[in-house]
């Protein structure tokens, strides 16, 4: 998903909750945080000796284990970091976005977004990771290796 496709998503439903589902079932726990939002740029050479270069936005999220429940976050209260985030360090709308998560539990993972469902007053994004990937494997004509 672009980062702009989820800024719309949040300003086109500001009064909907917003919950990650990261496996069938298992949610982070609503009292999560935004904690950053990053704008990377990565420089690479792939394992066929392929240089590359792209741009993601990470946003960070945290639980606080020892926090006590509150209201669940709604889509106005993250779009409103955004809008600040956007002041101080511009985001690209066209990279992709990922959701970093760890906890005690699960490791921390940079997990994309698989679907986007409308339910019981909330935005659902369900979330995957990504499997490494020898990536001249997926571009016809780049040198190969594996």
């Amino acid at each position: 998903m672009k980062t702009s496709e989820f800024l719309n998503i949040l300003e086109e439903n500001p009064e909907l909750g917003l919950e990650f589902e990261i496996e069938s079932g298992q949610f982070i726990k609503p009292t999560f945080h935004i904690t950053e939002v990053k704008n990377v740029t990565i420089e690479s050479v792939d394992c066929g000796g392929n240089p590359d270069s792209y741009k993601q936005t990470i946003v960070q999220l945290m639980v606080n284990p020892l926090e006590e429940m509150r209201r669940p976050w709604t889509a106005k209260k993250a779009l409103d970091i955004f809008n600040k985030v956007e002041k101080l360090k511009p985001i690209n709308g066209d990279t992709e976005i990922f959701f970093e998560y760890g906890d005690q539990e699960i490791r921390t993972s940079n997990f994309s977004v698989e679907d986007v469902l409308f339910a019981n007053g909330n935005i659902r994004l369900e979330l995957f990771a990504k499997p490494t990937v020898c990536k001249p494997s997926l571009t016809p004509g780049a040198k190969q290796c594996c």
